[in-house]
């Protein structure tokens, strides 16, 4: 079983012992939400940032939360704390998942017999290896589009995730470490857990979030870094193609922070003299945003 503690609406067990009814919302129709954070030398990043986008995507669901923001903060330090117990020093990866609750099956309201109910899991954190950073993520344009924000809205971090995760599955079956979306206009989306950036001239392209992404946190603040350096952003809707002229692409994310892409759809991405390899302007940023964390947490 894997290493980890899980707490169950306040109950800290092992995995084994830790039990989700099988009326639960969450496992039934996917009625949940989520938000994941880590740690950097045992303090969380972000984890403010992520507790009100909780809210937001609670909102966005039609979800009333039945505990505060402040009993979700305390409940993650207090399971962060008691992994540490017994693997000190070892940072660590935190998933908190909000289910509607448990009831009768049906979609009504008046079907639940519970408040909302919240596990977290905290375990090691997994990082992507030093020979993945060197060599660079492949990923698959996938063929399926992304949900448009008119049927589940991308800024709603739903456990309803099989759009990802079927993508994630076929471009994984092809070869590739993951996948890219596109909406219905084939413009360039995000991927399946991380956003997309591409570099062309010295200028960061990104997608804007009304093209139906998730507001990243980590996109965020690597904007917010960039421009605090005298870097141009621009927040614009392009197609995949776009990939093919950058000089630079790489992604973002709470767990892969700024990671370098260098082939996509099985072609080499990258300006002369690094195709194919990462990038020096991602490189740098990937360090400076490191930087950044540490010296935040230790703020």
């Amino acid at each position: 079983m894997q290493n980890a503690i899980i707490n169950v609406n306040g109950r800290l067990l092992k995995p084994e012992n830790a039990k989700v009814s099988v009326y639960d919302r969450s496992y039934l129709y996917g009625d949940s939400l989520y938000e994941v954070m880590r740690t950097y030398d045992g303090r969380f990043f972000g984890l403010e940032e992520h507790l009100a986008r909780l809210e937001k995507s609670a909102q966005l669901c039609r979800m009333i939360l039945s505990q505060p923001t402040d009993e979700y903060r305390e409940q993650i330090l207090r399971t962060a704390e008691e992994y540490r117990k017994g693997d000190p020093g070892r940072d660590v990866y935190c998933r908190i998942v909000i289910s509607r609750g448990e009831g009768r099956i049906g979609f009504s309201l008046s079907c639940l017999t519970t408040p909302t109910r919240y596990t977290i899991y905290v375990q090691p954190v997994e990082e992507p290896s030093d020979e993945l950073a060197r060599r660079g993520l492949s990923l698959q344009i996938s063929r399926r589009w992304r949900n448009a924000p008119q049927a589940l809205p991308p800024a709603m971090k739903s456990g309803n995730y099989l759009n990802n995760l079927l993508a994630y599955l076929e471009a994984s079956a092809e070869g590739f470490d993951d996948a890219l979306l596109c909406d219905y206009e084939g413009n360039l989306t995000e991927g399946t857990t991380f956003n997309i950036f591409y570099i062309r001239r010295g200028i960061l392209v990104t997608p804007p979030l009304d093209v139906g992404i998730l507001a990243g946190i980590t996109r965020d603040k690597l904007i917010a870094l960039a421009r605090g350096q005298g870097l141009t952003v621009r927040e614009i809707r392009f197609p995949p193609s776009r990939l093919f002229e950058a000089d630079e692409v790489f992604v973002t994310s709470s767990i892969k922070e700024v990671f370098p892409v260098t082939r996509v759809d099985g072609k080499a991405v990258g300006g002369s003299g690094h195709a194919g390899k990462p990038g020096p302007l991602t490189r740098k940023l990937r360090e400076e945003f490191r930087s950044h964390i540490l010296s935040a947490v230790k703020a």
